[in-house]
């Protein structure tokens, strides 16, 4: 199929490119135990464009642990900052959301105080992609337990976005979100919705739940555009440091022009 093909020019031409990030180099940093973001970020970055990764210590996907991870967030800031990049990503979705509105702007000052680079969180990502595509009624699905959606409901409620419904998983562990498969998301996506497809969007939250091979199809069955966190981060991220290629086979947030 063209599509494959074409991801797979893309890939070779990535791992081809000799001067690493000519374009921009993107600092991605994420909780230690999650898998997700660095398989889905490669896959689709633009050619030109490299990432590199640093770890904030996270145990768990609960409240209690997200917070602890405060303490190791500015030492991976500064860890990524010498690495002459770009732009700082902050991949944790309720981490950047943990002390209601606003939160995620003041994080991302504070990384941006303590480095010199400027950055951008997921949530703050995930708004703007929210924004840009005019939603404002979202559905969204997590792989949470009730206590961090309840968060996640009220903050972006607290910005200005209705949440019709909200449904999680229940997980705890953050490597087994990363173990559900996309089969799972996508049933799991199309299940949720249908609870509310008067929705402007369906949102499938977190950075560690495999969501970019299932999301261009989600988009065609529901008839409704479907974001995630990682994807919108990217997109984000690759507006903010002035890469404006559309981006194919990841949903159609990729797809428009930056």
């Amino acid at each position: 199929m063209k599509g494959e093909t074409d991801l797979q020019v893309r890939n070779a031409e990535w791992l081809m490119d000799s001067d690493f990030g000519w374009r921009a180099r993107l600092g991605l940093m994420h909780p230690s135990r999650g898998w997700t973001p660095e398989h889905e970020w490669p896959r689709m970055l633009p050619r030109g464009v490299s990432y590199l990764v640093a770890r904030v210590m996270m145990r768990a996907s609960t409240l209690e642990e997200m917070e602890k991870m405060a303490e190791y967030e500015i030492e991976a800031a500064k860890s990524l900052a010498t690495a002459n990049i770009d732009l700082i990503c902050y991949g944790c979705t309720i981490g950047s959301m943990l002390k209601g509105a606003g939160y995620d702007k003041t994080l991302a000052a504070n990384f941006q105080k303590a480095t010199g680079v400027p950055t951008k969180t997921m949530t703050t990502a995930v708004m703007e992609a929210l924004n840009e595509l005019g939603a404002r009624k979202l559905v969204v699905a997590t792989p949470y337990v009730d206590e961090i959606n309840k968060l996640e409901k009220v903050f972006l409620e607290n910005n200005g976005f209705e949440v019709i419904y909200e449904k999680g998983l229940g997980i705890t562990d953050t490597i087994e979100i990363a173990k559900v498969s996309p089969a799972v998301v996508y049933r799991y996506g199309k299940e949720v919705f249908s609870k509310a497809p008067e929705a402007d969007i369906l949102f499938l939250s977190c950075g560690n739940l495999r969501t970019i091979e299932v999301l261009s199809v989600l988009e065609q069955d529901l008839g409704k555009p479907v974001i995630s966190s990682n994807q919108a981060l990217l997109w984000s991220a690759l507006r903010a440091v002035g890469v404006k290629e559309s981006i194919h086979g990841f949903g159609s947030l990729l797809e428009r022009p930056r």
